[in-house]
């Protein structure tokens, strides 16, 4: 079975808020079998609303539609459906008096306008509201179509008490599994690369690749009768590759370094601290995001200049005087005053030049990162390009990533 999900509403095309509902959706099929062909969002348009609806219904057997099933004008999905399949729109006495007592149990005046949410068209079952939009479920002559409210909350309770359960039964009860590998430090031209024999002999499983901040993900899709069948046949796919790809495939099923890293920290009880130069902060935001993460980071010290990098984290002066504050001693020194200064297993540091201009001599783009992995300190050159925000995102996995190596023992 195939669906396809549709978002509706202006904003999303003006970039006002995200799709997040097509990529819970998406989510949510997968783990039932069913296969998500495409993601179109439209405008609040009647329209180019019932080309959309009528072009996927021609291609998927479940079409799900979010938004537009409010009270205001331009909630007109209802109206886009309708008029995809030629249908009338009537108004369900049974929704009438449910929408009513909503508003009279939470004291409230109903405006005749929210009636409009009890039209549907002929032949449709009304899902019941988890706020006061009611959804709806409809038979295509070529597939099945849900329409839910675009608010998340309420999408995601109907989507699981009424579209989950009927899609499982008209699939057949498959799964589809997806497993992620975290590659680092070899780019995804040289991860296909060492992989192409592998990808140009897919079936079932299924290999793509997503990079960017100097990460690849390898996502090895399989699907089965169950979770533990799909699971089954990765599993041969997934050591194939981690076996080509060495110590630049991260341990586990990791999607970026702000899991993986204090996987490996909490793994060993160990804690981590940063020193940053060029990257002003953002080891510490990236290390952060991670929940729980004061049970394994100490502190990050913004070094950004000379006299910062002496007197915050002890970096010795004769080192910034014969190498300059662009060099990999000074990565090293950073590192090493981050760990011993803030009283860390792991201390991991950055410096650079991000741009405008050249400092010290050194063109845009050089970075250094280092790391200090109980006593043993290691730094070396990170390759950056771009333009400043990239350098400076490049920098941060760079020195994470050889933090992790360190940790490893593969550095």
């Amino acid at each position: 079975m195939n669906a396809e999900i549709i978002g509706v509403g202006t904003e999303l095309l003006l970039g006002q808020i995200a799709d997040t509902n097509a990529q819970h959706i998406s989510t949510a099929l997968a783990e039932i079998g069913v296969d998500v062909h495409r993601h179109t969002a439209v405008g609040d348009n009647l329209q180019r609303m019932t080309l959309v609806i009528r072009e996927a219904l021609a291609r998927c057997d479940a079409l799900i539609i979010t938004g537009g099933l409010g009270p205001t004008p331009d909630d007109i999905t209802r109206e886009g459906v309708a008029a995809a399949l030629g249908l009338e729109l009537r108004r369900d006495p049974e929704l009438v008096a449910l929408i009513r007592a909503i508003f009279a149990s939470r004291d409230r005046a109903m405006p005749d306008s929210n009636l409009r949410q009890a039209d549907l068209p002929a032949g449709a079952r009304a899902i019941a509201p988890e706020g006061t939009a009611p959804g709806f479920t409809l038979e295509s002559p070529t597939g099945v179509v849900f329409a839910l409210p675009g608010v998340p909350w309420e999408m995601k309770a109907m989507l699981e008490k009424a579209v989950l359960p009927e899609l499982t039964v008209r699939s057949g009860g498959a799964a589809i599994v997806s497993r992620q590998i975290l590659v680092l430090g070899l780019g995804e031209s040289l991860t296909h690369e060492k992989i192409a024999d592998l990808v140009d002999a897919q079936t079932n499983p299924t290999i793509a690749y997503l990079a960017g901040k100097g990460q690849v993900r390898v996502r090895v899709t399989a699907k089965a009768g169950s979770q533990a069948d799909a699971a089954a046949l990765i599993d041969p796919v997934e050591a194939a590759i981690r076996a080509r790809l060495g110590p630049a495939a991260v341990p586990g099923d990791h999607d970026s370094l702000t899991t993986a890293l204090p996987a490996l920290l909490a793994d060993r009880a160990a804690t981590v601290a940063a020193a940053e130069s060029l990257t002003g902060g953002l080891i510490g935001v990236e290390l952060t995001r991670a929940p729980g993460a004061s049970a394994f980071f100490r502190g990050s010290l913004v070094c950004y200049s000379d006299q910062a990098k002496t007197e915050v984290a002890g970096v010795p002066r004769d080192i910034l005087d014969c190498f300059g504050a662009v060099s990999e001693q000074t990565a090293a020194a950073l590192a090493t005053g981050a760990a011993s200064r803030l009283g860390a297993d792991l201390g991991v540091a950055a410096t650079g030049v991000a741009g405008p201009g050249e400092r010290e001599g050194q063109p845009v783009g050089t970075v250094f990162v280092g790391a200090c992995w109980k006593g043993r300190t290691i730094a070396r050159r990170a390759f950056t390009y771009g333009d400043r925000d990239n350098i400076r995102a490049l920098a941060v996995t760079a020195a994470l990533d050889l933090g992790r190596r360190m940790i490893e023992g593969t550095a």
